[in-house]
């Protein structure tokens, strides 16, 4: 049986999880008796983890005393974002080992012949859940509340095992939004933990080791797979999702400290407030905010316009911007300085420089515990999939009209056949391909106009240079792949990176400069920060010459790829 699954997965601790279980939405929306079970299930790779590489997962699940085989592979948007998608194949088998000839039909029968597998799959770990299914729903929709609690165990060492206490939310029957307007319900009582990776992932990294298990990374964005017969709409909405899935894939980096992690969540929100700026024309006339608080209980997030989206981007931002102005400053500027001029005479300012950072990661620590940040990524889930947005009301993602989609990271079911899933709108607007030349054309032709005689401008003038080439980066970023020559697109990104990166480090030297000022209005850290400011101003007009430079060259072999 082949079906599409959609969810969104959450972590709670203990007190998280009794909470939930006294949530009254899981009596007031229920819409079936809960069925509460036991199940284990072990999951296989080759190897070499060929399996895990395609961002797949084969495993055999066991429920009493019924066996089902179940593989499972990422769909787009890739992982990371805050909605997953899942291709499923499951079949039942008839006992806790797989059956070759089912695999052969599935999109791992790439990997080799059934004879090839059954030599190179070998169990790599193991589940063992107490699993609690909730079924939720009202007119025109439904959705699984799905409770696990147990552990992940390595298939060779099953003492070395990681807990396991989470959630997962799959849509039944409606439209995508439906998912994070049930998770915000919940909000009032637990608070959730979004985008935990699924256990397929820390099994995986459990095996790998334990120090691998418990590594927390900062997420880059991910290039968007767009196709140039999407309608401007269409690909907003697969652009908009990859940019909430970086925003929310870097909350663990942000809580650990990494100053990575401020730095891509901060990219996430650029891209996200770029994008809506982009697809502008397509949201019609309300794009102004409306509400005083859009992260507030209460608000309807589909009523949502883009600007009060951007507010409610803007309230991160406003946080995330001290604390990443802090790291660059400790770590390039002063960093920098002291090498040149020793630790010495630097110490003061040091310890005054280090205090102001901390203060600002106080700052980031207090908003993510803040609820308005728990709210943010389910009210921009809720808003790009509601469709609200589109113009003339536009037409929403198709619903599902089953109740198909059970079955999650090691679930089964008896469900038949899922309808195809139909996530984007259909509204008639102009084809992506087109959209996007005209958009880059325009981006590329305010970049040009604003930057006529950049060494003679002002340095708020400079900034709002860079600021554009920001946007059209992010354009490319997000239409390169429509591109008929990559390496065309390729080349023109990497110009456009090297005048960003030098307008960047003029801007860079402005906001230290700015810094440093601020600085020498204490008395005691007057001379330290004399001493960077004086070398700042030769730093700033070798800066200035090269982004000169970079200018030139840009102008000099501007050959748009879109054209």
């Amino acid at each position: 049986m082949h079906r599409v699954e959609l969810g969104l997965k959450f972590a709670l601790d203990p007190a998280g999880l009794k909470s939930l279980r006294q949530h009254r939405a899981l009596r007031d929306l229920r819409l079936a008796k809960p069925v509460t079970r036991s199940q284990s299930a072990v999951y296989f790779d080759t190897e070499d983890r060929r399996l895990h590489a395609r961002g797949a997962v084969a495993k055999v699940v066991t429920i009493g005393r019924r066996h089902v085989q179940s593989v499972k592979c990422a769909m787009e948007p890739p992982a990371g974002s805050a909605l997953i998608r899942r291709d499923a194949f499951e079949d039942a088998v008839a006992d806790d080992r797989p059956d070759l000839r089912l695999l052969t039909g599935t999109p791992l029968g790439v990997l080799g012949t059934e004879t090839e597998l059954a030599a190179a799959l070998r169990p790599v770990f193991v589940t063992d859940l107490r699993r609690s299914l909730h079924r939720l729903g009202d007119a025109g929709w439904a959705v699984e509340l799905v409770i696990d609690e147990g552990s992940i165990a390595d298939a060779e060492d099953p003492e070395h095992r990681l807990p396991v206490a989470e959630i997962e939310l799959r849509l039944l029957e409606g439209t995508p939004d439906r998912l994070y307007l049930v998770a915000l319900t919940l909000l009032d009582r637990v608070r959730l933990q979004p985008l935990l990776p699924p256990k397929s992932e820390r099994g995986f990294a459990l095996v790998a080791g334990a120090a691998a298990a418990d590594e927390v990374t900062a997420e880059k964005a991910a290039p968007v797979a767009l196709d140039p017969d999407m309608t401007a709409a269409e690909g907003f909405r697969a652009i908009a999702r990859a940019c909430l899935g970086q925003l929310v894939a870097n909350e663990p980096a942000v809580r650990a400290g990494l100053p990575e992690g401020v730095h891509q969540m901060r990219v996430s929100v650029r891209r996200l407030k770029s994008a809506l700026s982009t697809f502008k024309e397509i949201f019609g006339e309300a794009t102004g905010a409306t509400v005083a608080d859009p992260l507030a209980p209460g608000v309807d997030p589909a009523l949502l316009t883009p600007g009060d989206v951007k507010a409610a981007l803007g309230w991160l931002m406003a946080v995330l911007g001290p604390a990443r102005d802090a790291d660059v400053f400790v770590g390039e500027t002063l960093t920098g300085a002291e090498k040149l001029l020793g630790a010495g005479p630097l110490a003061a300012l040091r310890g005054a420089v280090e205090d102001d950072r901390r203060a600002a990661w106080d700052a980031v620590a207090a908003a993510l515990d803040d609820p308005k940040f728990a709210r943010l990524p389910l009210v921009l889930g809720a808003w790009i999939e509601a469709g609200h947005w589109l113009p003339d009301g536009g037409v929403a993602p198709e619903p599902f009209d089953g109740l198909a989609l059970s079955g999650g990271d090691a679930d089964t079911s008896e469900a038949g056949e899922a309808p195809v899933v139909h996530l984007s709108p259909a509204p008639g607007l102009e084809p992506l391909g087109a959209f996007a030349a005209r958009v880059l054309d325009k981006r590329l032709r305010k970049v040009l106009r604003r930057g006529r005689g950049l060494g003679k401008l002002a340095p708020e003038a400079r900034h709002e240079v860079r600021i554009q080439v920001k946007k059209l980066r992010y354009a490319c970023e997000f239409f390169g792949g429509l591109a008929t020559d990559q390496k065309q697109a390729t080349r023109f990104g990497k110009r456009l990176k090297a005048l960003q990166d030098a307008l960047g480090l003029l801007n860079d030297i402005a906001v230290a400069r700015s810094r440093l000022e601020e600085l020498s209005a204490r008395p005691a850290l007057a001379f330290g920060a004399g001493m960077i400011a004086g070398a700042h101003a030769a730093g700033q007009d070798e800066a200035l010459r090269n982004g000169v430079s970079a200018w030139k060259r840009f102008v000099k072999d501007t050959d748009p790829f879109w054209s």
